[in-house]
């Protein structure tokens, strides 16, 4: 018997399978990407907490697609058949990187990623780079990250010190009379990457 539990899980389990499902019987460009096709074998064979954990954030990634554009799809394929070896590579770290994640609001900022890479407002290694970093940031620190209207150059709050690991902010020396010796953070140019995709618009043809 599912208890209450256990029944969130089992659900999202059989939302992925129908989802992706789903985009393979439309021949959605969902089921050309390159870890889809080993993401709907997992699907199929949940039997596991673990596997029906990435099922949820499975979920949540493929439905950031649904309003995908023609012009989108179209920029996918040609990423695809351009550099296959390269799409190989954006595929296996999305799946790697969705299946160890611990905050079920990851998936939908790497879909986010995953879209300005077709609209290639980020490159291949940008991606995944990016992938790498979210997985190890905190996810309430970078929420801050992505919310906060102007990121300051120099600061000492925590939540800036606690991305450093994430390789999107560094440590930074005061330099002026008042404040030598005094350590500061600020976000690096990765960090503005991360903002510029999670903020892109596509354009709506």
């Amino acid at each position: 018997m599912i208890t209450r539990k256990e029944r969130p899980i089992v659900e999202a389990s059989l939302e992925c399978s129908e989802v992706i499902s789903d985009a393979l019987m439309r021949g959605d460009i969902l089921a050309e990407v390159p870890f889809i096709g080993t993401a709907i074998k997992i699907c199929k064979a949940i039997d596991a907490v673990r596997d029906r954990a990435f099922a949820m954030k499975l979920v949540r990634f493929v439905q950031n697609f649904e309003g995908i554009t023609d012009k989108q799809k179209q920029k996918l394929r040609e990423k695809i058949s351009e550099d296959a070896e390269q799409a190989q590579k954006v595929g296996e770290t999305l799946l790697f990187v969705l299946e160890r994640l611990t905050d079920l609001d990851k998936p939908i900022l790497l879909s986010k990623l995953f879209l300005a890479y077709i609209d290639s407002v980020l490159s291949s290694e940008e991606l995944r780079r990016l992938s790498q970093s979210v997985d190890s940031a905190f996810g309430d620190d970078l929420q801050r990250l992505l919310t906060s209207h102007e990121l300051p150059k120099k600061s000492d709050e925590p939540w800036m010190q606690y991305l450093v690991v994430s390789g999107l902010t560094r440590l930074v020396a005061g330099q002026t009379y008042g404040d030598i010796g005094k350590l500061y953070y600020e976000a690096t140019p990765l960090a503005h990457k991360l903002r510029n995709a999670y903020f892109h618009e596509p354009e709506s043809v």
